[in-house]
């Protein structure tokens, strides 16, 4: 998969492609991990009861969950893990998510406010009022005196460029 081939519209949607195309290509590398896991809980819980055994005292079972507990977070991580944690962030991403559009689409707004009221003051300035507006250049163009086709369009082509 090409990443630069495919158009997204914000960051979100780039980490969810990411997220949906790795999920796949981990699973080999979360079986491992579960398998490391189930055998070091084995030989953790087989540890603990056999030196419970020789020092002839109770086994505690509480502590001996704890592995267990681990084991079943990586036995099931895409599910309970990776689940819990994309439930929990989900309404946090969303109403981020929300923040920003409605920012942005301010900014948009106020981004048209400003390049308006500058082209305004532009045009209300003599000095710099043929830049902005085509009558101004037109009669700008008519007080340098008698211009010919290449420099007239050689002065529109200036001022196209400027704007």
């Amino acid at each position: 998969m090409v990443l630069l081939a495919v158009n997204f519209d914000n960051l979100h949607q780039i980490l969810q492609s990411l997220y949906v195309d790795m999920m796949p290509l981990c699973s080999q590398m979360t079986g491992v991990a579960k398998g490391l896991a189930g055998l070091g809980a084995l030989f953790y819980v087989a540890y603990r009861v056999w030196q419970s055994l020789a020092r002839a005292e109770p086994i505690d079972v509480f502590p001996l969950l704890r592995p267990f507990a681990l084991g079943l977070c990586i036995m099931f991580f895409p599910a309970l893990v990776l689940g819990t944690l994309n439930s929990v962030m989900s309404p946090i991403v969303t109403g981020t998510h929300r923040i920003l559009e409605t920012q942005t689409f301010d900014m948009n707004e106020y981004r048209r406010q400003k390049d308006k009221l500058e082209f305004e003051a532009m045009k209300r300035n003599p000095e710099t009022a043929y830049l902005v507006d085509k009558e101004s250049f037109d009669n700008k163009l008519d007080e340098l005196g008698a211009l010919d086709a290449i420099e007239a369009c050689g002065m529109y082509v200036d001022r196209a460029r400027f704007r």
